[in-house]
């Protein structure tokens, strides 16, 4: 049985002993007081409850664990191959500017001080990178090169290869960012982690592909764990390495890919560690002759080029030349070049602009380039799944999220021991970038309002029905509620550790302790509201109603609290809407209240436009009041957007989540796992050391 299963089965089951007991024990202490049950058998009914809660819980349980009863490696490598075939596909379009065609740009052997891979020789190209890889003995190899030399594009390239090429008994290759590290997890377990939140494995299967070794790890970003270029001994990215010579397939090293900057793996090196028992290939820079090759199987009109071209061939170590030396300027020269008119197909900017005399440094290029890309990537895709964005509006809000971003990579910072990523987009983990002065009375204040909103609420409501409810006893359980909603609010502080590490919503098992403070807490205050507002305003009510009506409170709620949540975005896809996981957190409590109030007010001989007012509005107010319990993730998210408007320092859209979809449409930003990140690094260096164009 997988561990999912039996993580949602130990909470299904703590919920299910909860009610359990609590109709044991109100149905023992009505019969011992002697009170007049009516028509109803609080001891039977107490039983019959149980019995129904606990054949779904057997119910629950047959069903997952029949959901994977056997793992056959094979087919779980063929599924898993598929989906990353697809994902992979995808990416490299993306990384191409929306397009198939790419340099073939040329690599070449740089040997390592010892410990090198059998096999490894001089270079090859891009095509071939397949064959090179696979005359590896062991098959392990870090690639190198300068910022935007095409890294990335290679370990995609090599992917897809190895799996057109892959026979029954290969090993399954799986892009991972390394942004995403988890440092308290082993090799095997970080992996295991990828494969079920990105590729939705179950985690038995999950498990055993990694330890089979079925899976080949494409590790993406060495150089994008440390604050500084030149990293250390001691560094995380160091750590990660040693991490890796430990990573064994039988008595040999386990295989793997891994990509880094030129820079930073020769300062590591320098540090005495490297990636043993690997070939580490380095890419060349694009020449002129490439670079036509390139052009004129990208471009409509090569004429267009020509000056540019020959300026190439005459002067191969000019600013031009060097400033569209890597497969990414290349692909950002055509990208703002070849972009047309809709209607009349017009060009809207001409190639010789590049021949222009301030141009007159590599770092001037690339400066024109990256200016020219988002108005060039705004209008070649105006409208993306019915969404259109102004140019300058794109810029100013991704220019917020790069300095985000560029701060956490260069400060390092972190949050109850969580490091920020410096590269990744998360919708539900960018609530830092509103708040970070303060950020526990930033979780608190939403709480102490939405609790005591809902109070106010259903204070008012109460108020105006009569003599069903009395307001005061009311009153000071609500005030009792609402302090203990601002008390758990301010306790999730201690578990954002756990919420960032494990990217889900309360999916993560909780202690004996955790469980047992929750369940007391809502076991008083709860049947404390009810018993109260029953009792002070209805003193005809059986002692039988009154305990039924409580073990349907305490039941629905205590499953309510224990069964795990939708996950948080994060979990899944980045273009996940974060909204569906708030609704949810504002309807279940609404529903559960609603069915109080309704039995409430029935009890009461109401009339019906008296109950139906007491069962809608009390259903809303019992939603605002414990959905700061139900959806923090949400609710930070709520908060960021409140303080992130277009007249504010750091403006962002409303609709966060479908200006990235459009990002990532439009090339962009690309997804890396469950995350967003730039398409680039030097575009998110380059927004993040540009001014605002509004200033």
């Amino acid at each position: 049985m997988d561990l999912m299963v039996s993580v949602r089965g130990r909470t299904f089951g703590f919920g299910s002993a909860t009610l359990v007991a609590c109709c044991g024990t109100v149905a023992m202490l009505v019969r011992a007081l002697g009170s007049p049950t009516g028509d109803i058998d609080p001891l039977g009914a107490a039983v019959a409850t149980s019995s129904f809660v606990v054949s779904v819980w057997g119910a629950f349980m047959t069903l997952r664990s029949t959901h994977w009863q056997e793992t056959d490696l094979a087919e779980a490598a063929e599924r898993l191959a598929s989906r990353v075939l697809a994902v992979e596909r995808e990416a490299r379009r993306q990384l191409l500017g929306g397009h198939d065609r790419t340099v073939d740009v040329r690599f070449v052997f740089r040997p390592s001080p010892t410990h090198s891979a059998l096999g490894a020789d001089g270079g090859g190209t891009l095509a071939d990178v397949a064959g090179y890889f696979h005359r590896l003995r062991p098959r392990r190899m870090v690639v190198t090169g300068v910022p935007g030399a095409g890294k990335t594009v290679l370990a995609v390239q090599l992917m897809l290869r190895l799996l057109e090429q892959r026979g029954p008994d290969e090993p399954v290759p799986v892009r991972i960012s390394l942004a995403s590290l988890e440092p308290h997890l082993d090799v095997e377990a970080w992996v295991a982690r990828h494969l079920v939140r990105v590729y939705h494995l179950p985690r038995q299967a999950a498990d055993v592909l990694v330890t089979a070794r079925r899976v080949l790890p494409v590790l993406d970003g060495l150089d994008e764990l440390d604050t500084v270029s030149c990293p250390g001994y001691g560094s995380r990215s160091a750590q990660v390495l040693r991490a890796l010579n430990g990573y064994q397939q039988g008595v040999h090293k386990a295989e793997l890919i891994l990509t880094c900057r030129t820079d930073t793996h020769d300062a590591l090196e320098e540090a005495r560690v490297w990636a043993h028992d690997a070939a580490r290939i380095e890419i060349q820079p694009v020449t002129a002759t490439e670079a036509r090759r390139f052009l004129n199987s990208r471009v409509d009109d090569l004429s267009r080029w020509a000056e540019v071209l020959d300026s190439l061939d005459r002067n191969p170590t000019g600013p031009l030349a060097v400033g569209l030396a890597t497969l990414w300027r290349l692909t950002l020269a055509a990208t703002v070049y070849e972009q047309r008119h809709p209607s009349t197909g017009a060009y809207a900017r001409a190639p010789r602009h590049l021949l222009a005399p301030h141009l007159d440094s590599a770092d001037a290029v690339g400066t024109h380039l990256l200016d020219l890309f988002i108005p060039a990537t705004a209008e070649l895709f105006p409208r993306s799944r019915g969404s259109h964005f102004d140019p300058e509006h794109v810029r100013d809000w991704l220019t917020t999220l790069a300095r985000y971003l560029q701060h956490n990579a260069t400060t390092g910072r972190a949050i109850a021991g969580h490091r920020l990523s410096g590269t990744d987009i998360v919708l539900a983990r960018l609530w830092p970038l509103a708040d970070t002065r303060h950020p526990r009375t930033t979780l608190v204040l939403p709480a102490v309002a939405l609790s005591l909103t809902g109070a106010a609420g259903l204070l008012a409501l109460l108020s105006t029905q009569g003599p069903l409810l009395a307001p005061w006893p009311f009153l000071t359980a609500l005030v009792i509620t609402s302090l203990f909603a601002a008390w758990i609010w301010s306790e999730t502080w201690s578990g954002l550790e756990d919420n960032h590490r494990n990217h889900q919503v309360r999916t993560a098992p909780r202690t004996f302790t955790q469980r047992l403070r929750e369940g007391l807490g809502y076991a008083v205050v709860l049947p404390g509201v009810l018993i109260a507002a029953v009792v002070s305003g209805s003193t005809s009510l059986s002692a039988a109603e009154i305990a039924m009506t409580v073990i349907v409170c305490v039941g629905a709620l205590g499953l309510l609290f224990s069964v795990p949540l939708p996950a948080a975005p994060e979990s899944s896809h980045p273009a996940l809407n974060i909204r569906s996981h708030l609704v949810w957190s504002l309807l279940a409590p609404a529903m559960i209240f609603s069915e109080l109030m309704l039995a409430a007010a029935l009890a009461g001989d109401k009339g019906v436009a008296a109950t139906l007012v007491l069962t809608v509005a009390g259903g809303v107010a019992g939603g605002f009041l414990f959905s700061p319990m139900l959806a923090p993730t949400g609710l930070w998210y709520v908060g960021l957007l409140l303080r992130t408007r277009n007249w504010t320092r750091r403006p962002l859209p409303w609709r966060l989540g479908r200006f990235l979809t459009w990002c990532y449409d439009a090339g962009l930003v690309r997804v890396a796992g469950t995350a967003y990140q730039f398409r680039h690094r030097e575009l998110q260096d380059h927004l993040a050391r540009s001014a605002s164009p509004r200033g």
